[in-house]
């Protein structure tokens, strides 16, 4: 038995620079949860990567370090049920309390890295995966200096696997995990991480249609992005594509 492979690598490199603007929304003004006080938020950054292919694009490799600066930038603060903060009560209220209000953060930086990989052992069978350290932090002077940026997981990753059939239907199963974070600036409401499992199907009944199912968060996992937002349970859905 004789095996030749033919190894050949194939290498991409970038990076980049880049400043932006977000100018204040009316909701984050005026809505329930407004804040007439706000600034706009500016940010500026960079990223440098490199991408490897190995045999023909079968297996790709990739990972790219960023970092980011931001001035005023805007968040969401939750309030406690016992917070005395003026900015917890209603715009013209001193009694009606409120969940949180949007605020901003003087100086925020975070950085981090991003890598994914991705293989086809065989034919119609693919494997992909990604994950992301983020260090977000508050980098204000005061209280809340070098603590975690609300709502902003340090540590995410996602998998996938796929198999395309040779009688046209293609089968998957993905993976969502995300590591804990904190809701509010002061970091004293965490959220937990959380690991969901999803499946899919599609099967093509013409060559412009194909009837789709899938199942989100088939374990049906109790989760929180959000403090007392919940999220969907166990969610099944089922449907014809078509294109003409």
């Amino acid at each position: 038995y004789q095996c030749d492979w033919e190894f050949r690598r194939v290498l991409f490199r970038s990076a980049n620079y880049g400043e932006g603007f977000k100018a204040l929304t009316l909701y984050q003004l005026f809505s329930e949860y407004g804040n007439q006080g706000l600034n706009s938020e500016r940010a500026h950054g960079w990223d440098a990567g490199v991408e490897q292919h190995f045999l023909d694009g079968r297996i790709r490799l990739g990972g790219a370090w960023f970092e980011r600066t931001t001035r005023d930038q805007i968040i969401f603060n939750s309030c406690s049920a016992t917070s005395s903060l003026p900015l917890c009560l209603q715009p013209g209220s001193t009694t009606i309390r409120r969940s949180g209000y949007y605020q901003n953060v003087a100086r925020a930086k975070a950085h981090g890295i991003e890598a994914q990989a991705s293989v086809e052992p065989v034919k119609g069978l693919i494997l992909d995966g990604n994950y992301s350290w983020t260090v977000a932090e508050d980098r204000s002077p005061g209280a809340n200096f070098g603590r975690w940026l609300p709502r902003r997981p340090r540590n995410q990753a996602n998998a996938s696997i796929s198999y395309a059939w040779p009688f046209g239907l293609t089968t998957g199963a993905a993976l969502r995990w995300s590591g804990h974070s904190f809701d509010n600036a002061s970091n004293t409401q965490r959220l937990d991480g959380y690991t969901l499992v999803d499946l899919r199907a599609e099967v093509a009944l013409h060559d412009n249609l194909r009837l789709f199912a899938r199942v989100e968060n088939l374990f049906d996992e109790s989760y929180m992005t959000a403090y007392r937002y919940g999220s969907l349970g166990r969610s099944v859905y089922a449907g014809l594509r078509g294109r003409f």
